[in-house]
Protein backbone atom coordinates (compact mmCIF):
# COMPACT_ATOMS: atom_id res chain seq x y z
CA UNK A 1 0.00 0.00 0.00
CA UNK A 2 2.34 2.24 1.03
CA UNK A 3 4.10 1.79 -2.61
CA UNK A 4 1.29 2.67 -4.68
CA UNK A 5 0.64 5.98 -2.27
CA UNK A 6 4.12 7.39 -4.47
CA UNK A 7 1.94 7.57 -7.23
CA UNK A 8 -0.69 9.83 -5.41
CA UNK A 9 -0.91 13.93 -6.87
CA UNK A 10 -2.12 15.22 -2.88
CA UNK A 11 -0.19 14.09 -0.04
CA UNK A 12 -3.30 11.96 1.08
CA UNK A 13 -1.84 8.37 2.36
CA UNK A 14 0.89 7.88 5.21
CA UNK A 15 1.52 5.34 6.88
CA UNK A 16 3.20 3.58 10.22
CA UNK A 17 4.10 0.26 11.10
CA UNK A 18 4.16 -0.45 14.56
CA UNK A 19 6.34 -3.03 15.34
CA UNK A 20 6.78 -4.73 19.10
CA UNK A 21 9.96 -6.72 19.72
CA UNK A 22 11.30 -8.72 22.81
CA UNK A 23 13.96 -9.62 21.44
CA UNK A 24 16.95 -9.08 19.11
CA UNK A 25 17.72 -8.78 15.34
CA UNK A 26 18.72 -12.02 13.71
CA UNK A 27 19.67 -10.23 10.25
CA UNK A 28 20.75 -6.76 10.61
CA UNK A 29 22.08 -5.86 7.55
CA UNK A 30 18.49 -7.61 5.67
CA UNK A 31 16.46 -5.06 8.47
CA UNK A 32 18.80 -1.89 7.31
CA UNK A 33 18.37 -2.46 3.18
CA UNK A 34 14.61 -2.77 3.69
CA UNK A 35 14.55 0.45 5.87
CA UNK A 36 16.58 2.20 3.51
CA UNK A 37 14.37 1.03 0.39
CA UNK A 38 11.38 2.40 2.89
CA UNK A 39 12.52 5.74 3.35
CA UNK A 40 11.78 6.51 0.00
CA UNK A 41 7.76 5.42 1.06
CA UNK A 42 5.08 7.17 2.77
CA UNK A 43 5.16 5.62 6.07
CA UNK A 44 7.01 5.85 9.74
CA UNK A 45 8.20 2.71 11.69
CA UNK A 46 7.84 2.77 15.03
CA UNK A 47 9.55 0.04 17.41
CA UNK A 48 8.80 -0.83 20.76
CA UNK A 49 11.15 -3.00 22.85
CA UNK A 50 9.60 -4.89 25.61
CA UNK A 51 11.47 -6.74 28.26
CA UNK A 52 15.41 -6.23 29.47
CA UNK A 53 16.62 -7.71 25.89
CA UNK A 54 19.75 -5.38 25.12
CA UNK A 55 17.99 -3.43 22.22
CA UNK A 56 21.24 -1.80 20.72
CA UNK A 57 20.48 -3.15 17.70
CA UNK A 58 17.07 -1.30 17.75
CA UNK A 59 19.04 2.10 19.26
CA UNK A 60 21.19 1.97 15.69
CA UNK A 61 17.82 1.74 13.75
CA UNK A 62 16.81 4.56 15.14
CA UNK A 63 19.11 6.58 13.44
CA UNK A 64 18.56 10.08 14.86
CA UNK A 65 22.11 11.22 14.44
CA UNK A 66 23.17 10.45 10.85
CA UNK A 67 20.65 8.90 8.19
CA UNK A 68 20.61 5.02 8.11
CA UNK A 69 23.13 3.49 6.10
CA UNK A 70 25.09 0.25 4.71
CA UNK A 71 28.01 0.33 2.37
CA UNK A 72 26.52 2.58 -0.20
CA UNK A 73 22.88 3.00 0.25
CA UNK A 74 22.43 5.65 1.99
CA UNK A 75 18.01 6.26 3.81
CA UNK A 76 16.71 9.28 2.06
CA UNK A 77 14.89 10.51 5.42
CA UNK A 78 14.79 9.36 9.06
CA UNK A 79 11.68 6.83 9.41
CA UNK A 80 12.31 4.84 12.55
CA UNK A 81 11.41 5.73 15.77
CA UNK A 82 12.47 3.38 18.59
CA UNK A 83 11.04 3.06 22.23
CA UNK A 84 11.97 0.80 25.15
CA UNK A 85 8.85 0.51 26.79
CA UNK A 86 10.89 0.44 30.39
CA UNK A 87 11.55 3.30 29.98
CA UNK A 88 8.22 4.34 30.24
CA UNK A 89 6.33 1.69 31.82
CA UNK A 90 5.77 3.59 35.76
CA UNK A 91 5.22 6.45 33.57
CA UNK A 92 1.59 6.56 32.19
CA UNK A 93 -0.03 5.81 28.70
CA UNK A 94 0.36 10.01 27.85
CA UNK A 95 3.81 9.92 28.30
CA UNK A 96 4.09 6.45 26.21
CA UNK A 97 2.10 7.68 23.53
CA UNK A 98 3.97 11.07 23.19
CA UNK A 99 7.74 9.48 22.60
CA UNK A 100 6.07 6.71 20.35
CA UNK A 101 5.02 9.52 17.82
CA UNK A 102 6.99 12.13 18.50
CA UNK A 103 9.21 12.13 15.37
CA UNK A 104 5.89 11.17 13.42
CA UNK A 105 4.94 14.76 12.40
CA UNK A 106 8.59 15.33 11.25
CA UNK A 107 9.15 12.46 9.28
CA UNK A 108 5.99 12.51 7.13
CA UNK A 109 6.83 16.60 6.67
CA UNK A 110 10.16 15.31 5.25
CA UNK A 111 8.01 12.77 3.15
CA UNK A 112 5.84 15.29 1.09
CA UNK A 113 8.13 18.59 1.12
CA UNK A 114 11.70 17.08 0.78
CA UNK A 115 11.17 14.02 -1.21
CA UNK A 116 7.66 13.89 -3.21
CA UNK A 117 7.16 17.80 -3.44
CA UNK A 118 3.69 17.46 -3.39
CA UNK A 119 0.60 19.55 -2.00
CA UNK A 120 -1.39 18.16 1.11
CA UNK A 121 -4.68 17.24 0.26
CA UNK A 122 -6.42 19.91 3.04
CA UNK A 123 -4.55 23.29 3.59
CA UNK A 124 -4.75 23.84 7.89
CA UNK A 125 -6.19 27.17 8.04
CA UNK A 126 -4.15 28.82 11.04
CA UNK A 127 -5.02 32.42 12.46
CA UNK A 128 -8.48 33.63 13.64
CA UNK A 129 -11.62 32.88 12.10
CA UNK A 130 -12.96 35.42 9.71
Amino acid sequence: MAREALHQQQAKDYYILLLITDGILTDMDQTIHMIIEASELPMSIIIVGVGNADFVDMERLDSDDRLLSIGSRKAKRDIVQFVPFRDFKNGGPDRLAAHVLKEVPAQLCDMYNDILRIPPMYQPSYGPPS
